[in-house]
């Protein structure tokens, strides 16, 4: 599990909650990659990102394998949302949420941020989704790059996308980000403890 759901699973299913009720219908690949348009908008922002999922290069994109396997009701979030299988077009699965939203998590300033990215992005398909994901010298295009993965000869590997390359030249983000991932391993540690 990653340190994002171990840490934040209530914070993450409840964004999803969000983004379900806030944008109507939504596919499973839309939330997939509106996660992690959020997350990266995040770091780009102050350094931080929302979830901490750990997305992995993927034939289609940044995923978090955590988020992938909800279509198959074997996910961490599935208190959170349902899954509506139906036959239109390509994308069959639909999502819906269990539960009312819990905003006490977030704070305004995320809240914002998460509005900004579904107003840019919550209108756009699935397919045009994973358009923007793959965009040359994206994060998945840059690791893709870098670690040489042939997508014709895989869908899915283990390698993740390091998001401190999209704030490197920015010292003061990467301390940002850098304090904030030891507070989460630190409260990683503690819910070990007292769990």
């Amino acid at each position: 599990m990653c340190l994002g759901t171990s840490v934040n699973k209530e914070k993450i299913g409840n964004l999803m909650v969000y983004i379900l009720k806030h944008q109507g219908i939504v596919f499973h690949t839309q939330l997939i990659k509106l996660l992690y348009l959020i997350d990266e908008t995040a770091i780009k922002a102050n350094g931080i990102p929302i979830t901490w999922l750990d997305y992995k290069a993927w034939q289609f994109g940044p995923v978090a394998p955590e988020t992938y396997y909800i279509k198959y009701k074997k996910s961490v979030f599935d208190s959170f949302i349902s899954l509506y299988e139906n036959n239109i077009g390509e994308n069959k699965l639909l999502l819906f949420p269990k539960v009312d939203f819990d905003d006490s998590e977030f704070s305004d300033y995320e809240m914002d941020l998460i509005d900004e990215v579904l107003k840019e992005y919550g209108t756009k398909s699935p397919s045009q989704l994973v358009n923007v994901t793959h965009e040359k010298g994206s994060l998945w295009d840059l690791t893709r790059i870098q670690y040489g993965i042939d997508f014709t000869k895989t869908t899915k590997t283990d390698i993740s996308l390091d998001f401190t390359r999209l704030i490197e030249n920015d010292k003061l983000k990467l301390m940002k980000y850098r304090e904030a991932e030891e507070n989460m391993y630190f409260s990683k540690e503690l819910q070990k403890h007292y769990s």
